[in-house]
C-alpha cells in the first residue's frame, strides 16, 4: 500500500502535477523528458495573472472615462465613451481566445494523460485503502468500549467464537449495552428461543456483523474473537408479499429460504429469524423440520430464531441442535444468552408496554 503511494513520486505524471509542463510539437512532456531535447516548446504554467491582466485592463479603460474628460473618452448619453466602446469587446474577446487555448492545448490533454494513467490509479488505490484502514482505527478508537481484531482460523467448515460481543452499531457508545458469548465449533445448528423484546434479533445481528467487520480487516466489539472466514453471510428476515408475486407470505420466504440453500456451503453463515410463516402449525412444523434438515446435512453454521418451542424440541432430541434462550428476570430482559429453551412468551407484557387494552368493549 505504501509502495503505491511513494512510487507515484517516480512517475512522469507526478512531474507534469508538479511543473513546469512544455508544450511542445511531441505534445505535453516535463521537465524530465525535456532534458536532451533542444526542440522549441513554450512552458504551461495555469495561473490567475492572464485574468487579473484582463480585468486591470477593463478597470483602466473604466478609470480614464472617469479622470480624464476629453472627446475620446466622453461618456455617451448611454454610460459609455468612445474608448470603452473599442476596448471593452476587444478585452472581452481576448478572454475566451487565451481561455480555449490553455483548454485545449493544455488543460483537456492532461486530464486525459491523468484520466489514463496506471500510476495515478495505483496512488488513488493506495490512499483508498489507507483511509480504509483508518477508519477501522478510528471506529475502534471511538467504539467506547472494548474492541479487538480478530483471529482467522482455517478449518474445513465455519466456526465462530465470541467472548462478551457487542452489536457494532447498537453498543456504540452504549456502556450499558451487554455483552454476550457465543461459539459454533462442533455444532452446526444453534436455536434461540426467547420471548418478544428480549434480544434474540439483535444478538444474532451482532454475530452476522461481527462476521462481516471481520472479513474486510476490522476491529470487532468483543473482549475475544476467533472465527473462519464465511464464503457467504445469510440473515432471512420475515418479509410481507407483494401483491404480484402470486405466492402469499408463505410461499415467498419458502423461495427465499430454497435460495440461500442452494447458495450455501459449509463455510457459510446463515441466520434465519423466523420461517414457514403464514400457514398453520402443522404445516409450518414439517417444512421448518424439512429445512433445517436440509441446512444440517450441508454442514453449514445455522442460527434459528424462533418462538417455536416444540420445533426445538425435535432437533433437541436429535442431538443436532444447541439450545439457547434469552435470560427474564423479574419478567423483564437482562438480555443475556444463556442455555436452554424458553417456553414462555411474555406477550402480555409486551400489551402492556405497547399500552394496549386488555379488554375492548364497543359502543353501538
Amino acid at each position: 500500500m505504501f509502495d503505491k503511494i511513494g512510487n507515484f513520486a517516480q512517475s512522469n505524471e507526478y512531474s507534469l502535477m508538479v511543473g513546469p509542463v512544455y508544450n511542445s510539437e511531441k505534445g505535453l512532456q516535463s521537465k524530465e523528458q525535456r532534458k536532451n531535447s533542444f526542440a522549441p516548446a513554450t512552458i504551461f504554467r495555469p495561473t490567475l495573472f492572464k485574468p487579473l491582466l484582463i480585468a486591470l485592463l477593463v478597470a483602466a479603460v473604466w478609470g480614464l472615462t472617469r479622470i480624464f474628460p476629453s472627446d475620446m473618452f466622453q461618456v455617451t448619453r448611454d454610460g459609455l465613451s468612445v474608448a470603452s466602446v473599442f476596448f471593452l469587446p476587444l478585452a472581452l474577446a481576448y478572454i475566451p481566445v487565451i481561455g480555449g487555448y490553455d483548454r485545449d492545448n493544455c488543460i483537456i490533454p492532461l486530464r486525459d494523460i491523468y484520466k489514463n494513467s496506471t500510476a495515478l490509479g495505483e496512488l488513488l488505490d493506495g490512499l483508498g485503502q489507507l483511509d480504509e484502514l483508518l477508519a477501522f482505527v478510528k471506529y475502534a478508537e471511538n467504539y467506547g468500549s472494548e474492541t479487538v481484531l480478530p483471529e482467522l482460523l482455517d478449518a474445513d467448515h465455519h466456526y465462530i467464537e465470541l467472548r462478551d460481543a457487542k452489536n457494532p452499531v447498537l453498543g456504540h457508545k452504549n456502556p450499558s449495552y451487554v455483552g454476550n458469548d457465543f461459539s459454533m465449533g462442533a455444532e452446526r445448528l444453534v436455536c434461540v428461543t426467547g420471548p418478544n423484546s428480549g434480544g434474540k434479533t439483535a444478538f444474532c445481528k451482532t454475530v452476522t456483523q461481527i462476521q462481516l467487520l471481520a472479513q474486510i480487516g476490522c476491529y470487532v466489539p468483543a473482549r475475544t474473537a476467533k472465527l473462519t472466514v464465511a464464503d457467504r453471510i445469510f440473515y432471512q428476515a420475515p418479509e410481507i408479499s407483494h401483491l404480484d408475486d402470486g405466492e402469499g407470505r408463505f410461499g415467498t420466504e419458502l423461495k427465499r429460504t430454497r435460495d440461500i440453500f442452494l447458495a450455501a456451503s459449509s463455510n457459510s453463515l446463515v441466520v434465519l429469524d423466523e420461517m414457514a410463516e403464514g400457514t398453520t402449525f402443522e404445516e409450518k412444523m414439517q417444512s421448518s423440520i424439512d429445512v433445517l434438515d436440509g441446512f444440517y446435512r450441508k454442514g453449514n453454521s445455522t442460527i434459528l430464531i424462533t418462538h417455536n418451542h416444540q420445533l426445538v424440541d425435535v432437533f433437541v432430541n436429535r442431538r443436532v441442535a444447541t439450545p439457547k434462550q434469552v435470560e427474564f428476570a423479574d419478567d423483564m430482559p437482562t438480555f443475556k444468552l444463556i442455555d436452554g429453551i424458553s417456553r414462555v412468551s411474555h406477550a402480555d407484557r409486551v400489551a402492556r408496554k405497547s399500552a394496549f387494552p386488555n379488554k375492548i368493549s364497543i359502543t353501538i
